[in-house]
């Protein structure tokens, strides 16, 4: 197969909920940019049917998981009018191979930031930011795949369910609070009732969200077509992923920045 079919050949599986195989194993040297490139042209198809590229998801940031998926950096894939659900949507396990489920921080930003500024810059170009919880999924069996492989399946990217959102205040003060508090926060996950992991806010690239959203505005630097403004972009897993079943009940629990119990069912 050649690169010029990949991109349809990626949707097509995505679509009939078919295996797919992994670029890496059929085109040779395939690389991460390549896989960006792919994932360029998976947009540009994806728009063509009126899906609207409305958000980032950043994965692979939780350095706890990486020996469990081979992987070894964060990555980064578009989300869609489609695929990011308000509050009282549910999700469509259903519709994807392999779904897990986990939970993670977005941030939504209202203007450019650049990759030097400090934690308080930073938040302030932030509009907002909040919890979700993300459906991913794999095309490709088993959850095997190298890191281009992952860029190019969507960022392994389903669904991604908002499930509650703070505005960033203006007063500094209540500012430095929230960038403290994004450093300090550990999240309780349940499964069906049972404790399944307790993850914390260091998970995310040893340091905390705003570390993967930093790590965003650095890849979007050498690739300002990867830009998006206000809307949500993603953090990366607080937790490991977990399988999903459409009768399991998950609920997570913050012990600070939103300090009430969320659930979640499909």
């Amino acid at each position: 197969m050649s690169k010029k079919n990949l991109s349809n050949y990626l949707i097509n599986c995505l679509e009939d909920a078919s295996q797919a195989q992994l670029p890496s194993s059929i085109i040779p040297n395939f690389s991460l940019s390549d896989a960006y490139r792919i994932a360029i042209e998976i947009k540009e198809i994806r728009e063509g049917k009126k899906e609207k590229a409305l958000g980032i998801k950043v994965g692979f940031t939780n350095k706890t998981i990486w020996e469990k998926y081979s992987v070894n950096a964060p990555i980064f894939g578009f989300m869609y009018s489609t695929t990011i659900l308000r509050k009282e949507q549910l999700f469509s396990p259903e519709k994807f191979l392999e779904p897990k489920f986990e939970p993670e921080i977005f941030f939504r930003l209202r203007k450019k930031p650049h990759s030097e500024m400090s934690d308080m810059d930073l938040i302030s170009c932030c509009e907002s930011f909040g919890i979700g919880v993300e459906l991913v999924q794999s095309i490709y069996e088993g959850w095997i795949f190298k890191l281009p492989d992952t860029v190019a399946g969507f960022g392994l990217h389903g669904q991604y369910k908002i499930l509650e959102e703070r505005e960033i205040p203006s007063d500094e003060n209540n500012r430095v609070a929230i960038i403290d508090e994004l450093k300090r926060f550990n999240l309780t996950l349940r499964k069906n009732n049972n404790i399944i992991e307790r993850g914390k806010s260091s998970n995310i690239l040893e340091k905390s969200p705003l570390a993967a959203l930093r790590s965003y505005i650095e890849f979007c630097e050498k690739n300002s077509d990867w830009l998006v403004l206000n809307g949500p972009i993603t953090t990366g897993t607080i937790t490991d992923a977990y399988d999903i079943n459409k009768t399991d009940v998950f609920s997570c629990e913050l012990d600070r920045l939103f300090k009430k119990k969320f659930v979640v069912k499909f």
